[in-house]
């Protein structure tokens, strides 16, 4: 297309000639300017088309300078367009599921981490709880668990004094198996096992042989005025009812009540391992220390440690034995009697006069009643 030509009117004359010659040039000029439709010339463009807001229709191609269809390529591109649309909305769709799964993911966490925590104050505390009920390896008997509050009944620690395992029976430690020497002595036992058959065998010879030997224990401390007492410590039931718990052994019998003679001296040897921490006292009738002739030697549960008691002959005497750690339950009730040898022996003169008087009666049974009274009686 070419812009519209202006043209004059025509006129008569040489006016008219010269308007007739500048309307034809001037439609030349539009006919110059116009697209042609078969090819002949002039058939480019110099410069832009202006439709006028109106549409190119029936286009087979519409080519570019470097040869390429842009229709073509417009709808390629338009395609292409449609495609990305499309994908941006299918990563749009996925962005938005990750989004969520994100969301959920990230609640998930949240869970775990309150499961993780709470599983930690769980283990925490269960592992407090074993804290509390296996103490671990220790020297001596504790008083408080590894917290420091009070122990809790069953709870248990290696003893390394004696490598044994103690049980907390509610009151008092006790072991659990037998102490490193109880374990030698039992070891001896099972390797003798023939030789204690055959004295099982003999069962009322050694209970004789047995008695005899206490018996002449028992003499030769009357003779001597003094006594050694092996002590250890061992589960039994304590005195004055309190159930079970670690008392006194003395002579391997459990806590017994025992007799002391006036004017005795006594010596409770306190050295096995298993009396450690458990130190031998006693009390008067009135529940106070009595301390009167005590003297202690060494720490009880080592080597040479004991507690030597003086009975007196007069005056206030001891009453109990018992722990000055754990109480009277280890212990038991103390009697004092007179030495009744030393009475006799103190007296031996008239008892000689006695038997003098006898023999003589004895030799002058012809005399009267009257007679013999005297002689009897000194005379």
């Amino acid at each position: 297309m070419a812009k519209r030509p202006t043209t004059t009117s025509i006129t008569t004359g040489h006016a008219s000639i010269t308007a007739l010659n500048a309307n034809i040039t001037a439609l030349k000029e539009g006919f110059d300017n116009t697209l042609s439709r078969d090819g002949s010339s002039p058939n480019t463009m110099s410069a832009d088309i202006d439709l006028n807001g109106n549409d190119i229709t029936n286009v087979n191609t519409i080519t570019n300078a470097s040869g390429v269809d842009v229709v073509a390529a417009a709808a390629a591109s338009a395609t292409a367009a449609a495609a990305s649309q499309a994908a941006a909305a299918t990563s749009a769709t996925a962005a938005a599921s990750s989004q969520t799964a994100a969301a959920a993911s990230q609640t998930a966490a949240a869970s775990s981490q309150t499961a993780a925590a709470s599983s930690a104050t769980s283990a925490a505390t269960s592992l407090d709880t074993f804290d509390d009920r296996f103490l671990g390896a220790k020297s001596s008997n504790p008083s408080t668990d590894n917290d420091g509050d009070a122990l809790a009944t069953g709870a248990l620690y290696f003893n390394t004094s004696d490598n044994n395992m103690r049980v907390w029976n509610g009151s008092a430690w006790q072991a659990v198996g037998p102490t490193s020497a109880e374990q030698t002595n039992i070891n001896t036992v099972a390797g003798i096992a023939s030789n204690v058959t055959t004295v099982a065998g003999i069962d009322s010879a050694v209970t004789t042989t047995a008695q005899s030997v206490a018996i002449l224990n028992s003499l030769n401390a009357m003779f001597t005025a003094t006594e050694n007492i092996a002590v250890t410590v061992a589960s039994g039931s304590l005195y004055g009812g309190g159930g079970t718990g670690n008392i006194f052994y003395l002579n391997g019998i459990a806590n017994p009540a025992i007799t002391l003679v006036k004017g005795f001296t006594y010596t409770f040897d306190v050295s096995n391992s298993s009396v450690s921490g458990h130190p031998l006292a006693f009390k008067d009738s009135g529940g106070n220390s009595y301390t009167t002739g005590v003297t202690v030697n060494g720490t009880a549960g080592q080597a040479g440690a004991n507690v030597v008691i003086a009975v007196p002959t007069t005056g206030t005497m001891p009453a109990q034995y018992y722990c000055t750690s754990h109480g009277n339950g280890m212990g038991n009730l103390i009697a004092t009697q007179t030495d009744s040898i030393g009475t006799v022996a103190t007296n031996i003169t008239n008892i000689n006069t006695v038997a003098n008087n006898l023999s003589t009666i004895s030799q002058k049974a012809t005399l009267d009643e009257a007679t013999a009274l005297a002689i009897a009686l000194g005379g």
